[in-house]
């Protein structure tokens, strides 16, 4: 069952400044920036004309053998350099939502991925890089298993499942039911992206 918006925000107020609080959410968007610059250079060295103004509207006979040649439809960036995705601080908005909701690390790495465009416009561009189709600016699930280095393949798919924290909670919804998994958009509802940069109105 999703859990109601007033559910977010705990029992109390916050001690962390509005200020600091914004500035958790940056540092961990600076991690995901840098996966995805190094998603870009991935795909861009595959690419025999990256810069094509019409790139993702047609297939060319060069373009389907790259594709048959990947196993997989997503290649990962390489994964983090400890091995492991990093926690969300604790004490921090992100940390305590996580522990509210039962959120593991992933879960909450995904969440800042699909959350990214609502904070910074230039993630709207390069998830459209991304996803080879510039009119499509939101990740899809597909993109967001990939910059968490997780193949297309894999368990990790299933943090999207009904039954999922993230989707179960309500913190993140699916678009697209009528696309392949793989290619369904995320968003993150506007009162999560608000409660974690500070605004608990619902």
């Amino acid at each position: 069952m999703t859990l109601a918006p007033q559910q977010l925000h705990g029992h109390g107020p916050l001690t962390t400044g509005a200020e600091e609080i914004v500035e958790e959410i940056w540092e961990r968007l600076g991690r995901v920036e840098q996966r995805v610059r190094e998603a870009v250079a991935a795909r861009r060295s595959v690419d025999p004309d990256p810069d094509d103004p019409y790139r993702g509207q047609y297939l060319t006979p060069e373009g389907a053998a790259r594709i048959l040649e990947t196993r997989d439809a997503f290649t990962p960036v390489p994964a983090y350099e400890d091995g492991a995705v990093p926690d969300a601080p604790t004490g921090s908005r992100l940390g305590r939502l996580a522990e509210r909701f039962g959120l593991a690390p992933l879960d909450a790495e995904l969440l800042l991925v699909a959350m990214a465009p609502d904070i910074d416009t230039r993630f709207e561009r390069l998830y459209g890089y991304l996803n080879d189709d510039l009119t499509r600016r939101r990740p899809t699930i597909g993109l967001a298993l990939e910059l968490c280095g997780l193949p297309a393949a894999g368990s990790g798919r299933f943090r999207f499942a009904p039954s999922a924290p993230l989707v179960a909670g309500g913190l993140l919804e699916i678009a697209d039911a009528e696309r392949p998994l793989l290619s369904r958009a995320l968003r993150v509802p506007d009162r999560v992206t608000a409660h974690l940069l500070g605004d608990d109105r619902t």
